[in-house]
C-alpha cells in the first residue's frame, strides 16, 4: 500500500518539470563542440559552437551573470532568473570559445561575467577571497564549490584580459579553498565538505556530506585556471582533491555520488572523468593511474549508460537504470566529457559518432527539456503537504 502510494506520488504529482536552455546545458555543449574541434579542426563542430555562443550570450543576464534557469533550494532557496557563481562557466566557456573564434559579441559577454565577480565576490581579509553561492539570496559562502567555479572562470578569462583587481581576487580564492580543505587520517589526499563549515544551520549528515562529484568538477576548474595562470596553493589543492576521489574509484570505475550511498548520476560521474584528465599534467607520478581512472570511467558510461540515442541519467553501480527520462542538460554533461575524452586520446576517435548521435538529439531539443532538479510551485506544494503528513502521522504514531 504505502509502496503504491509512493510510487503514484513520484508518477503524477512530483514527475520533472520542462526547463527552457538551462545554461549549463549550454556551456557544456559549446565546451564540447570546441574540444571536438580541437580534435579534427571539422567545420561542423566550429559551426555548432557558433550556434551555442549566440545562445548563451542571449540568456546572459543583465546582471552580467548566469542563472541555471530553474528554482532549486541550495541551503536557501534560489529563484529562476537569478544570477549564481556555479554558473560562471559560463564565462570560462565564452573565453575558450574567444580564444579559438574571437568575436566582439563574445568578448563583450565575458568582460560583463567579469565586471559581476567583481561585483559580488567577498573579502575575507587576509589574502582570502571567496564568492557566494547564490548572492541574491544570501550574502554567505553557504557552499564551497560556487568559489571554484569562478576561480576557473578568472583563471581562463585572465589569460587573455589583463584585470589587477581580478588577479587579486582570483589568488585570494585558492588561498581560500587550500584553507577550508579537510582531510582524514582514514583517507588519502584531502576533500572539501559540501557546505561551509562555519554554517550554523546544518544537521549532522548535512554537515558531513561530500559531494565527490562536485569535488572533481571543482578539479577540473582549478586544472584549467593553473594552466592558464598559475596559482601559489592551486597545484597543491589539485593534487589533494584528486589523490582522495581517486582513492574512492573501484576497479570497475565507479565512484560514488556522496559519502554516503547514491545511485550514480550520469552528469557529475563522468566529471570525474574530465577531473582526472586535467590534474594527470601536474602530476608525473599519478599521470598513467589518473589517465586510466578516466578511461575506466568513460568506458563504464558507454558500455552501461548509453542507449544509441542519450544516456540514461541515472543508474546504479550494477549499471540498473534507476531514471530512464531523456534529461538534456545530463547529456550535455557526458557529451562534453566524451569529446575530452576522445580530444586527449583517452579513448578512441570512433565514439565519435556518439558524440554526433548525442548533440543531434540535444539540437533537436532546442537544448530544452525536462530537469529532475529544477523545482516549482507543484512540487514544493506536494513537498510541503509530504513533510505536514509525516508530522501528523508521528504524533499519532506516538499516542
Amino acid at each position: 500500500m504505502i509502496k503504491k502510494a509512493v510510487q503514484f506520488i513520484y508518477k503524477y504529482l512530483l514527475f520533472p518539470t520542462k526547463v527552457n536552455m538551462c545554461s549549463q546545458t549550454l556551456y557544456q555543449s559549446l565546451l564540447g563542440t570546441i574540444r571536438l574541434y580541437q580534435h579534427n579542426n571539422d567545420k561542423k563542430w566550429e559551426k555548432r559552437a557558433n550556434q551555442l555562443v549566440k545562445l548563451l550570450v542571449q540568456i546572459q543576464r543583465p546582471d552580467g551573470g548566469f542563472d541555471i534557469g530553474y528554482d532549486f533550494n541550495f541551503g536557501k532557496f534560489h529563484k529562476k532568473g537569478e544570477s549564481t557563481s556555479p554558473e560562471l562557466v559560463a564565462m570560462l566557456a565564452l573565453v575558450e570559445y574567444y580564444k579559438i573564434f574571437g568575436g566582439e559579441e563574445v568578448k563583450i559577454s565575458a568582460q560583463k561575467a567579469a565586471k559581476w565577480i567583481k561585483s559580488n565576490a567577498l573579502n575575507l581579509g587576509d589574502g582570502n577571497w571567496s564568492i557566494p553561492y547564490g548572492p541574491y539570496s544570501t550574502k554567505e559562502v553557504m557552499v564551497y564549490n560556487g568559489t571554484s567555479f569562478a576561480v576557473g572562470a578568472i583563471g581562463v578569462y585572465l589569460s587573455i584580459f589583463k584585470d589587477d583587481k581580478l588577479e587579486e581576487i582570483y589568488h585570494g580564492m585558492n588561498n581560500y579553498l587550500f584553507s577550508v580543505l579537510s582531510s582524514s587520517s582514514l583517507d588519502k589526499g584531502k576533500f572539501w565538505f559540501y557546505s561551509d563549515q562555519m554554517r550554523n544551520d546544518l544537521t549532522i549528515l548535512q554537515r558531513n556530506k561530500i559531494d565527490y562529484y562536485h569535488q572533481m568538477q571543482q578539479v577540473e576548474m582549478h586544472s584549467i585556471a593553473e594552466i592558464s595562470l598559475t596559482s601559489p596553493f592551486q597545484k597543491q589543492i589539485i593534487l589533494d582533491a584528486t589523490e582522495h576521489i581517486f582513492s574512492k574509484q573501484d576497479e570497475s570505475g565507479i565512484i560514488p555520488y556522496f559519502n554516503t550511498y547514491t545511485p550514480i548520476h550520469l552528469w557529475g560521474f563522468c566529471s570525474c572523468a574530465s577531473g582526472f584528465i586535467y590534474a594527470s599534467i601536474f602530476d608525473n607520478k599519478r599521470k598513467s593511474d589518473y589517465i586510466e581512472g578516466a578511461k575506466r570511467i568513460v568506458t563504464w558510461i558507454l558500455e552501461n549508460a548509453w542507449t544509441g540515442e542519450y544516456f540514461y541519467p541515472i543508474v546504479d553501480e550494477n549499471g540498473k537504470v534507476v531514471d530512464s527520462n531523456y534529461y538534456v542538460r545530463s547529456d550535455a554533461w557526458v557529451f562534453n566529457t566524451v569529446a575530452l575524452a576522445i580530444k586527449e586520446n583517452v579513448i578512441s576517435g570512433e565514439y565519435i559518432n556518439i558524440c554526433e548521435k548525442c548533440y543531434t538529439k540535444m539540437e533537436l531539443s532546442d537544448f530544452s527539456g525536462l530537469e529532475n532538479h529544477a523545482s516549482n510551485f507543484r512540487i514544493r506544494i506536494v513537498y510541503k503537504l509530504i513533510e505536514f503528513t509525516n508530522k501528523i502521522y508521528k504524533l499519532l504514531w506516538r499516542k
